[in-house]
């Protein structure tokens, strides 16, 4: 194409058609999901974040497409995929960011330094391990063509101990506990669970992509390390100190320090792309890197974090959506296979961190409340099965019932904590059906 051809694409009548697609599909997005929120507050008694999780699913093949095929099909237009797609992607970046900016490790392990710790370590190492050892029979009863049997028992191993830390802050501020004890302990779990599962799945999905190359494996998990001491040991302390300063004389995050800030965290997500891990694994190591400055934090929370949650969040939604196809699950068979995956995937991590809690002296009551707690998926677990289903391993079969498994995991985590928790239902939730999706 030529560069005169090539200016007139962008600005021509073809360029407009595909923004006007895109535009449509963003106010059908925004629309669904506000309704599917309001609907979720005032009938279901949930927290925003899970009618925002299930607003991606109404949008997809699994409810609008399976009434209306041909309206899904003419509004998720193939020719706007690819802008589509990157808007998702570049969304996930600056949500990995502000995950890595709510991890307060300090804070965590002030206090029950030792019960948060086996939480954490039960939550993640039971949970892998069963789903590590069920997959082969999970990948039996799939209709070919199958992947490769070692890559689909790791990341359905991954899958399985995923938990949700932002979905879980969400969820005790809306319901008002956040400063009890069990919420102390389950964050701190939580985030620790949080960095050790993307590392985890920044190493499988490196084997995967690798084709199990150790050699060529070992030199990427090196460069990674590198690259991480790099920013925790080079980048951060003068990018702390600056941060500091300029907050300090602008009196707020002004727009040449967010613009810096955001050319450092493309950087980053470049970076560890190009080192054969995911770019949001770049992201949420720059987010880690300065969560301890609590000011900072607050001022992208109040300057950035509610575009990102409002913007991007249903974006991710509805893209994950329009992956997933319950339609997919055809015949009883398929459907047993999904409630086997529930089944597991909460024996794990439920049964895990409830057998932790209380061998560490919790009461029954609060070992419950902390399992169904580090069982909520929600978002974080959608992200990494994008990733394993981006590299082939995840059958779509497979990444439906585990996206079922994330929703079903969230939706009973809202009632379930506010009984264990005696949390009176609030009555302004109904009342507010369009309130602020933060």
């Amino acid at each position: 194409m030529s560069s005169t051809e090539a200016a007139s694409s962008a600005v021509g009548a073809g360029a407009e058609h595909l923004v006007l697609l895109l535009l449509y599909q963003l106010i059908a997005i925004f629309v669904v999901t506000r309704i599917v929120v309001w609907i979720s507050n005032r009938w279901l008694g949930q927290t925003d974040a899970a009618g925002e999780i299930l607003a991606g699913l109404v949008l997809g093949p699994s409810l609008f497409g399976a009434f209306f095929p041909g309206t899904m099909h003419a509004l998720f237009a193939p020719q706007t995929a690819p802008a589509f797609t990157c808007i998702a992607q570049v969304g996930l970046i600056l949500l990995m960011f502000q995950i890595g900016l709510e991890f307060r490790f300090k804070d965590t392990l002030a206090t029950s330094k030792r019960t948060v710790v086996a939480i954490s370590v039960a939550g993640i190492t039971v949970p892998f391990a069963l789903g590590y050892v069920t997959a082969p029979w999970f990948l039996a009863q799939l209709p070919g063509p199958l992947p490769d049997e070692l890559s689909f028992r790791l990341f359905f191993a991954v899958a399985m101990s995923i938990t949700a830390i932002p979905i879980l802050g969400r969820i005790f501020i809306e319901l008002g506990v956040s400063h009890t004890r069990i919420a102390a302990l389950t964050i701190g779990a939580a985030a620790i669970d949080d960095v050790a599962g993307w590392l985890i799945l920044g190493v499988v999905s490196a084997m995967i992509l690798l084709q199990f190359d150790a050699g060529e494996l070992t030199l990427r998990v090196v460069l990674l390390a590198a690259y991480l001491a790099l920013v925790f040991r080079a980048v951060r302390p003068p990018l702390q100190r600056w941060l500091r300063r300029r907050l300090l004389q602008q009196g707020k995050l002004d727009n040449r320090t967010l613009s810096l800030l955001l050319l450092l965290l493309f950087v980053s997500a470049s970076a560890t792309s190009n080192l054969g891990v995911f770019a949001i694994i770049g992201g949420f190591a720059m987010g880690v890197a300065l969560h301890d400055d609590r000011t900072f934090v607050e001022e992208w929370q109040r300057r950035v974090g509610g575009l990102v949650n409002a913007l991007f969040l249903p974006i991710f939604f509805a893209y994950t959506g329009l992956r997933t196809d319950v339609g997919s699950l055809a015949g009883d068979g398929m459907w047993v296979l999904c409630l086997a995956t529930i089944a597991i995937a909460f024996a794990g991590k439920f049964g895990g961190t409830y057998l932790a809690a209380r061998l560490m002296g919790e009461t029954q009551r609060d070992a419950v409340t902390i399992g169904v707690c580090m069982n909520t998926r929600a978002l974080m677990e959608l992200i990494a099965l994008n990733i394993g289903y981006d590299l082939g391993v995840l059958p779509r079969p497979v990444f439906t019932m585990l996206v079922l498994m994330a929703i079903a995991s969230t939706f009973i985590a809202t009632p379930l904590i506010r009984r264990l928790l005696r949390v009176e239902p609030r009555e302004d939730a109904a009342a507010q059906p369009f309130r602020r999706a933060a």
